[in-house]
């Protein structure tokens, strides 16, 4: 069953069976993330323009599930539900960027059933928008056409599971969805094409929709199929159709040397030496025509400026049906391309989209949004580095108490490192009451060394089961002075539990960049698991704030003992300052208490919470911050 699937890679001769382990997920943070999306903006009402007409076409390029998101035009909206994950990270060479991935999750990215690990059951379902076929006739030769995978780079349905298609006849009674295809699960690396005639009179009528459903296991990201290219029109024969494509088939997501986001004012110092000399996008002709001169490019937008960085060359001759690289001069003749370091001062986001030509059978209805012919992605310049490219296929963990993670990241500059964004995410067990503490090592002979600081905060996995972030963020106990070169970042474990970490399997810093020890005693090794890390160390980065709005540099208003304490702590206020509100703030920045501070010295209780770190902010009557403070409690 699929709660036992943790892929052993190799143990060590330590007392106990002790190893690294590799897990599939459990979360899907682009499921939680729309989901939040859809809180943010419920105002936003369907598409609601009556029914399609044909052609019906969906290549995933674009969201085209319901969706509240206002930069998203409803004109695009193809299917009635949003259960499925629109992303281009989990299939093996789909037919253009972009499926949408049917799973054991619901809509919010959580499990449909946490109360069973072998639960089992229907999953979830991608409706079609109605499409109006009042008028048609079987001589029209109506085929519903797409393209389907099991596994990819997640989890592989088993035998048991499976991919069904329906057809919704609108005057049907009871029973008006009828299965016309199914399929059952098993591991696949390509992509299989599949046309299902429209063939029965009881589905030519207006109000006729399709849907996918999968039958799964309903305890976590398992059991994939990925769906692509699904196309519906009259007059085709499918022993002669041909798909007049080439496409993107992958994403993108950095220009940079090494990493897929860092610093803005460490890229700075260095700006050239981290562009990457060249970069390379993966396509596809799905024609079984040939195909010339396909020319590509890529452009760079910030704030209404573009750099648009054209190649050199076009693909002279594509043959039929192949997939094919096309390398980009970025930081390397003709382009020369480095991001322009005076738009800011503190922080930079650009837009980046490489495209080819607009050669595809319904290019025209995507005209100014971003489709199979580009591939779009944002470069991050705030105050964190990243090696991931923001996406976790799988998860990785450690299983033996005490034991230590640590990735390698070389600094450009002397600054202070704040904290760590880390994905954690529930994998059969939920560990949201294990503790860890944050770790930062000098290197040493390329692996972790000496303590750069000690650190006594307790944290604890948070898991964001609602959307409302990806990562948390833990703050060390306090900032830690680092100066350029190669530090280790990462945490040691208070107990055996697996705290699984979010694994981007679509890049390989592991390979060079992560250590592990397991246990005390054990020495450092480097891991054998492919992907990339996601942790990512914090850094002040000239900035003022920090990114979760608790802001530093004010001044403290009171003192507060003992500090750390075991729950009791005592604030004396200065007596030039009326304070009216203490407000407290665990690690991850949600509130957690608040209160009015009318009795003087004033004494809060944290008891019943855990050991960790805590964040105070004190206020005025009108509501100004008067002081912070860093709380830890420890028993």
């Amino acid at each position: 069953m699929k709660y036992l699937l943790s892929i052993v890679l190799f143990s060590l001769g330590f007392s106990g069976f002790t190893q690294e382990v590799e897990t599939y997920l459990l979360f899907d943070a682009e499921k939680a993330d729309r989901y939040q999306m859809e809180k943010e903006f419920p105002q936003r009402a369907g598409r609601g323009s009556g029914s399609l007409s044909l052609p019906f076409f969906d290549d995933f390029s674009t969201y085209s599930l319901p969706t509240s998101d206002p930069d998203i035009p409803v004109e695009l909206q193809r299917w009635d539900d949003d259960n499925a994950a629109i992303n281009c990270n989990f299939p093996i060479k789909p037919p253009t960027v972009g499926v949408a991935t049917l799973d054991g999750l619901d809509r919010t990215g959580y499990p449909y059933d946490f109360s069973s690990p072998d639960t089992y059951g229907p999953a979830d379902t991608l409706t079609s928008l109605p499409i109006n076929l009042a008028g048609a006739q079987l001589a029209d030769n109506i085929y519903l056409t797409f393209f389907y995978q099991g596994g990819g780079r997640g989890n592989a349905p088993d035998p048991q599971d499976s991919l069904i298609l329906e057809f919704f006849a609108p005057a049907g009674g009871d029973n008006p969805w009828i299965e016309v295809w199914s399929i059952p699960g098993s591991e696949m690396v390509t992509f299989e094409n599949v046309f299902i005639p429209v063939d029965n009179q009881i589905f030519f009528q207006d109000g006729f929709k399709f849907r996918f459903r999968n039958y799964a296991t309903l305890t976590g990201n398992l059991d994939h199929w990925h769906i692509d290219y699904v196309f519906m029109d009259d007059n085709i024969n499918p022993e002669d159709f041909n798909y007049f494509e080439v496409a993107f088939v992958d994403c993108e997501y950095t220009l940079l040397r090494n990493f897929s986001a860092m610093p803005w004012t460490h890229f700075k110092a260095n700006a050239s030496l981290l562009m990457a000399d060249t970069v390379k996008t993966l396509q596809q002709n799905l024609s079984s025509s040939q195909a010339d001169n396909v020319t590509s490019g890529f452009k760079v937008e910030y704030e209404g400026t573009i750099w648009d960085n054209l190649n050199d060359f076009s693909q002279v001759v594509v043959l039929p049906e192949e997939t094919f690289v096309t390398q980009y001069a970025v930081n390397d003749a003709p382009n020369d391309f480095v991001y322009d370091t005076t738009v800011n001062d503190t922080c930079a986001i650009f837009n980046v989209s490489f495209y080819e030509d607009n050669i595809g059978i319904l290019f025209q209805e995507k005209i100014g949004v971003p489709n199979n012919d580009s591939i779009t992605f944002q470069q991050v310049f705030t105050n964190y580095y990243a090696y991931d490219d923001g996406t976790a296929e799988r998860a990785y963990a450690l299983n033996t108490a005490g034991s230590r993670m640590a990735v390698q990241f070389p600094i450009e500059i002397e600054d202070s490192l704040l904290g760590l964004f880390i994905h954690f995410t529930p994998f059969q067990d939920d560990n949201s009451g294990e503790s860890f503490i944050l770790r930062a090592w000098a290197s040493s002979g390329g692996v972790p060394g000496a303590e750069l600081q000690e650190n006594y905060g307790f944290s604890s996995p948070n898991y964001y089961d609602d959307g409302y972030n990806v990562f948390a963020y833990y703050p060390y106990d306090s900032p830690i002075h680092v100066n350029p070169g190669n530090i280790f970042v990462g945490f040691v474990q208070d107990s055996d539990a697996q705290l699984n970490v979010g694994l981007d399997k679509n890049t390989n810093s592991n390979a060079t960049r992560l250590f592990y020890q397991l246990g005390n005693g054990a020495s450092w090794t480097q891991s054998s698991v492919q992907g990339s890390l996601m942790i990512r160390p914090v850094f002040k980065s000239g900035k003022t704030l920090v990114w979760n709005g608790i802001e530093e540099d004010v001044a403290p208003a009171f003192t507060v003992y003992p500090n750390p304490s075991n729950g009791l702590f005592t604030f004396q206020f200065d007596s030039s300052v009326r304070a009216e509100h203490i407000e407290v703030f665990n690690s991850n920045g949600a509130l957690i208490f608040a209160d009015k501070t009318s009795i003087m010295p004033y004494v809060l209780d944290l008891g019943s919470e855990s050991n960790g770190l805590y964040f105070i902010i004190i206020r005025d009557a009108a509501g100004n911050v008067i002081g912070r403070e860093r709380l830890v409690k420890s028993n």
